[in-house]
């Protein structure tokens, strides 16, 4: 699979979880609830073929209670739909990412799949 069609399998996978919207790239302006794949690794497996390690960011509610109760209610569903259409996720963990210069709350989950 290309890495193309798998942005496109991730925003699928995730457009399929209640209250978030997946797409292949980041929104010009995310709101709670959509998320996007960033490329973290290749890495050279068997033959010539590549694994990819993705990044999967969905936006979250910028408050810390609202945020963590947002978590507390859909990591479940989000982990089943990426493990069931895309691959294996790896990790789960709340980040703060930069965006206009300010710390924004977000969801990452690290997940492998084949490139």
């Amino acid at each position: 699979m290309s890495l193309t069609d798998a942005r496109a399998t991730i925003a699928a996978a995730m457009n399929g979880v209640p209250d978030v919207r997946g797409y292949a790239f980041r929104s010009a302006t995310p709101r709670p609830g959509d998320s996007w794949p960033l490329l973290g690794a290749l890495e050279h497996g068997p033959g010539n073929e590549f694994v990819a390690t993705w990044r999967v960011i969905v936006f979250l509610p910028q408050t810390e209670a609202t945020a963590s109760e947002w978590i507390d209610s859909h990591w479940e569903e989000i982990f089943t739909a990426l493990e069931t259409n895309v691959g294996f996720v790896e990790r789960i963990e709340p980040v703060n990412i930069g965006a206009s210069g300010t710390d924004q709350l977000a969801l990452q989950l690290t997940l492998r799949s084949e490139a």
